[in-house]
């Protein structure tokens, strides 16, 4: 099996990217859109500071979470490649 590594680093630069950057707005946006009450009572900066990339400073298990949630759409794309690929 040959491995591609220029592929491989271009699409996990991107989807990472896409992750750290367009998700948590996305998320955001769509909680308004569909009237969540949780975003419905969040402003933007509350929801960026405290809860997607505050967590980043510390060692805890809200850390954990916010890199589940900014790295999900790379996970999801190597989980897709992978049952695609039989």
């Amino acid at each position: 099996m040959n491995i591609n590594w220029s592929k491989e680093l271009w699409f996990s630069l991107f989807f990472i990217t896409v992750g750290f950057t367009v998700w948590p707005l996305l998320i955001y946006y769509l909680g308004l859109f569909f009237g969540i009450e949780f975003f419905l009572n969040l402003t933007l900066r509350t929801w960026a500071e405290q809860i997607v990339y505050g967590p980043l400073a510390g060692l805890d298990l809200s850390l954990l979470r916010s890199l589940v949630l900014l790295l999900s759409p790379y996970i999801v794309f190597c989980v897709l490649r992978l049952l695609l690929r039989g």
